[in-house]
């Protein structure tokens, strides 16, 4: 029994049309090539970055825009050379750019991570959104984003979106690791 039938019927419909299967039928393609066959068993051989890699040459979409927190610069740079070794065009947008101080942006000082009287540049994810937009990028990756400001580019971006670093300060960028812990579950999960 399906529990939202007008809605999986209504959605369903959407499914008929150039927009979902442009997208849906490369990323398809993308899953079955990510895997190899190993012992008469499927085993996954594409990490992320190949997979946009992969999704990129397969839709046509070959234009990518990466934008990326300060505090990952390194592994945006990385990235940005593996992505142009398989031809494709790459424009980078950093977190900061702009340098404009957090109390322009309505940042209240006390909200301040060095203290209410130092100097820090707010992340403007709109301006590195309209950046992107302006270059015609046409697939953008976040790379280690802080929470909210990738929710901010995604909702402003043009182009399509996807993750490939989550920003947690606490487990080197991979959230998941908190749920598999059993002290970060008792430090952080436990009311």
């Amino acid at each position: 029994m399906i529990a939202y039938p007008k809605v999986f019927d209504e959605a369903r419909g959407k499914c008929d049309n150039d927009d979902f299967r442009d997208i849906n039928i490369p990323a398809t393609k993308i899953e079955r090539d990510g895997f190899a066959k190993v012992g008469g068993k499927n085993a996954p051989c594409y990490p992320r970055l190949r997979e946009i890699i992969e999704f990129a040459k397969s839709s046509g979409k070959t234009h990518i825009g990466l934008a990326f927190c300060k505090g990952s610069s390194d592994e945006a740079a990385m990235i940005g050379k593996i992505l142009d070794s398989f031809g494709l065009k790459v424009d980078a947008v950093l977190c900061k750019c702009g340098g404009i101080p957090k109390e322009e942006v309505g940042i209240p000082k006390e909200n301040k991570v060095r203290g209410p009287d130092a100097f820090e540049a707010s992340c403007n994810p709109l301006v590195q959104a309209e950046i992107l937009n302006e270059l015609g990028t046409d697939i953008n990756v976040l790379i280690g984003l802080c929470l909210g400001h990738d929710m901010l580019f995604t909702k402003h971006s043009k182009g399509l979106v996807t993750t490939l670093i989550v920003k947690d300060k606490v487990t080197g960028n991979n959230p998941q690791a908190a749920l598999y812990n059993v002290f970060a579950k008792r430090a952080y999960f436990t009311p």
